[in-house]
């Protein structure tokens, strides 16, 4: 819901779906700073096509949970728009 939520005030102001909105830019920093142990770990040299399945899962995982959480906080802080 809070997905579809999110498109649904993107499509009403006009925006694109490949446009970042101002708090997805600002989410941004934060996944960041949680992908780059788990690229330190891997190896920053390492092609994407070399990795394992485990490897390419928890980078997934880990960048969509970063920025799940930090635009729930962005949200928190944010005032309802109705």
């Amino acid at each position: 819901m809070g997905c579809q939520a999110a498109f649904t005030r993107k499509a009403k102001k006009g925006l694109s779906m490949v446009d970042f909105t101002e708090e997805e830019t600002q989410a941004l920093p934060a996944v960041m700073r949680v992908l780059a142990p788990e690229m330190e770990r891997i190896g920053w040299d390492r092609p994407l096509g070399q990795l394992t399945q485990n490897d390419m899962h928890r980078l997934i995982v880990t960048t969509v949970e970063a920025f799940r959480a930090e635009m729930a906080e962005i949200a928190s802080q944010s005032e309802i728009p109705f």
